[in-house]
């Protein structure tokens, strides 16, 4: 014992620190007493002012020393400790970087199993390494020898004799994963399986894949029917809606139908049926567009579904496509923005779009003469447009419209001076051509009389006012 040491008391307040690593990979297929011996020694090996002996060791943990041995000799087959002395007996911890390994599997402890699985697959040699891989599995997961076997006569039966290993040992990894580990529980799991044979062999015929049904497809079937709640007959009906794919792509395309609280057949064929039609609807947009994708899903979900759902049928998303490929804006992106302006205007219908268009063109055209009255050599463009439907919305008719156009040519800011000039008259009520103020330098003079307050007045009431409302 040291010169300074802790009492048991204080080391009761501290911790012991266990790799994550053996709780990953060697506390699930340990025995309770193996985890506890393992435990308490790591405990110990922390606070060495615990002074103990094999016999105080076992006593501590209501055990014989025999069970303490057993264990110390099962941690130290993974490497993970060394036994240094057998009297007294003395057991030293290794790192996991240094000590950690596969535990040793004597072959002897497994002749009788390795005899019959020889003898289930008649047509090839089973290696050294596949018994070996067959008893770290038994090992692991702790499968009885007579289950493995089962499970091996399974395989065989459903692959043929000369069946590779490595799907034995999948399946024998899923059995053990599911603590299927007995002779009991493997026979009851194949009676299980063997009655979802039929239901299986529909949903691969409905996939058109030509196979027999095998433990992977059972494992999705017991998912869809035990845990998702889908009847066989709707989950066939899913399967024919995808018409061709894999177990896994019906999984997904499952899992979909669960989120969006798709369970019935006609749920199912109404909802594949809405999807094909929006796939098909995508790529007609997309070669409108001019655009090609390998993948659509995202675009699907992203823009066209919440396209549709907004009202725009496919006459009008491929007018709109069309219209976005002429003016370079031929992405999904670029074709949203366009619809959400139309959206905001309330124009969805393809005649509200079509009337929509022919309003532009005619509002272009008109505007066109405007900037050719203004001086202004160019054509029309956004905000030309927003300043005609605010003049529109002061009640000024074309002809003043030209009219203001006609005083602002020559001016710095034709525009900007022309809707000086339109706000003036509609505060003043000057809606006719007749009641504009001739000359111009009257009209102008009139507009410095009627400036009745002062700056500071003004400033006032800048302060008076909270908000100005329109």
């Amino acid at each position: 014992m040291g010169f300074c040491t802790f009492s048991k008391e204080y080391s009761a307040l501290n911790n012991t620190s266990v790799e994550n690593v053996f709780i990953y990979e060697y506390l699930p297929q340990a025995t309770g007493n193996a985890v506890k011996i393992y435990l308490y020694g790591l405990f110990l090996c922390q606070n060495a002012e615990f002074d103990m002996s094999l016999p105080s060791f076992a006593k501590e943990l209501s055990l014989t020393e025999e069970e303490v041995k057993d264990a110390f000799l099962y941690w130290e087959e993974f490497g993970l400790v060394t036994i240094l002395s057998a009297d007294p007996f003395t057991v030293k911890y290794l790192p996991f970087s240094v000590g950690a390994k596969p535990r040793k599997i004597k072959p002897e402890k497994y002749a009788a199993f390795s005899e019959s699985a020889q003898m289930l697959l008649p047509k090839r040699m089973l290696s050294t390494h596949e018994f070996s891989e067959y008893f770290s599995i038994m090992e692991t997961y702790g499968i009885k020898p007579e289950a493995f076997l089962m499970i091996i006569k399974y395989c065989a039966d459903l692959k043929g004799d000369d069946i590779g290993y490595k799907y034995i040992a999948a399946v024998a990894k899923d059995f053990g994963a599911r603590r299927i580990c007995t002779p009991e529980q493997v026979e009851e799991e194949l009676a299980s399986y063997t009655l979802r044979t039929a239901d299986l062999e529909r949903i691969l015929k409905a996939l058109s894949l030509r196979r027999k049904p095998e433990i992977e497809d059972s494992n999705y079937f017991y998912k869809w029917t035990k845990e998702l709640g889908y009847e066989p007959d709707n989950i066939v009906a899913a399967a024919k809606s995808m018409k061709k794919g894999s177990m896994k792509k019906l999984d997904e395309f499952i899992l979909e139908l669960y989120h969006r609280k798709v369970f019935t057949k006609a749920e199912i064929e109404s909802y594949s049926q809405k999807k094909r039609e929006l796939y098909e609807l995508t790529v007609k947009i997309n070669r409108a567009l001019g655009v090609y994708y390998d993948v659509i899903d995202t675009e699907v979900d992203t823009y066209v579904a919440p396209w549709v759902s907004s009202g725009f049928d496919e006459e009008s998303l491929l007018f709109i496509a069309r219209y976005c490929f002429k003016k370079r804006k031929n992405t999904p992106e670029g074709m949203d923005e366009v619809l959400s302006q139309l959206k905001k205007n309330g124009v969805i219908s393809y005649d509200s779009i079509a009337r929509y268009f022919v309003s532009l063109s005619a509002d272009d055209k008109f505007l066109a003469s405007v900037l050719e009255r203004a001086g202004v050599p160019r054509r029309p463009n956004g905000w030309d447009r927003d300043l005609l439907r605010q003049w529109r919305a002061w009640n000024f008719s074309e002809e003043m419209i030209l009219e203001a156009a006609a005083l602002a040519a020559g001016k710095n800011s034709p525009l900007p001076y022309m809707n000086s000039v339109l706000g003036a008259w509609k505060q003043k009520g000057i809606f006719s051509k007749e009641l504009i103020e001739q000359p111009k330098k009257r009209d102008s003079a009139h507009f410095e009389n009627e400036r009745t307050y002062t700056k500071e007045q003004l400033d006032r009431l800048i302060d008076d006012i909270d908000d100005i409302e329109f």
